[in-house]
């Protein structure tokens, strides 16, 4: 029911409440160099649709509608998530949409933001751990750190790997592979 999709998204909005990455937003415009801005406080953005009695499966519609393909999220306004709601036709049953920006998140995002949302809506938000300040990852990667601990790091982690991880069968390279060209085209910019 609808009461169970609102708590759904007040816990959406508590987790983006304490997560910087969550609050992150992009901006460019008059700037030198691209930079992320983190909001003290980010809305989610839920839009609510009709969905078309006659247009199949409610679910199938709202992938349909907003493909990422064509449906884009706006840098420049955190949250980079967005959520879709609509009653579907028929059934009645409320739907929901998640859509989350690459830029701040990837499975790994997705897995710790859904655990948190279940504790927030079974009570137990107070027991979640403090979370890091994303200031101190974008300051890490400013200052760049040092690069023999990086190599170290990375020699640890693939120590055990023997052979080349090649995608798309590249390992039958014809010659050494430098024969590689080149070609340039400009593309609409409606693209």
């Amino acid at each position: 029911d609808r009461g169970v999709l609102d708590r759904y998204l007040a816990a959406v909005q508590q987790v983006v409440d304490r997560h910087d990455i969550l609050r992150t937003a992009f901006v460019w415009e008059g700037l030198s160099s691209p930079a992320q801005v983190v909001w003290r406080k980010a809305v989610l953005e839920v839009c609510e649709v009709e969905l078309d009695e006659d247009g199949g499966p409610g679910p199938e519609q709202l992938k349909r509608r907003f493909d990422p393909r064509q449906y884009r999220i706006d840098l420049g306004q955190a949250p980079l998530l967005r959520f879709v709601i609509a009653r579907e036709p028929g059934s009645g049953r409320w739907l929901l949409l998640e859509m989350l920006h690459h830029l701040i998140g990837d499975h790994t995002t997705l897995e710790v933001m859904h655990a948190e949302v279940r504790a927030v809506l079974a009570g137990r938000g107070h027991e979640l751990a403090a979370p890091q300040p994303f200031r101190n990852l974008v300051a890490q990667a400013r200052l760049g750190g040092d690069a023999k601990a990086h190599e170290a790091f990375f020699r640890s982690m693939l120590a055990d790997i023997d052979e080349p991880t090649l995608p798309f069968g590249l390992i039958e390279v014809h010659g050494d592979g430098s024969g590689v060209g080149e070609a340039q085209r400009m593309l609409p910019q409606a693209l």
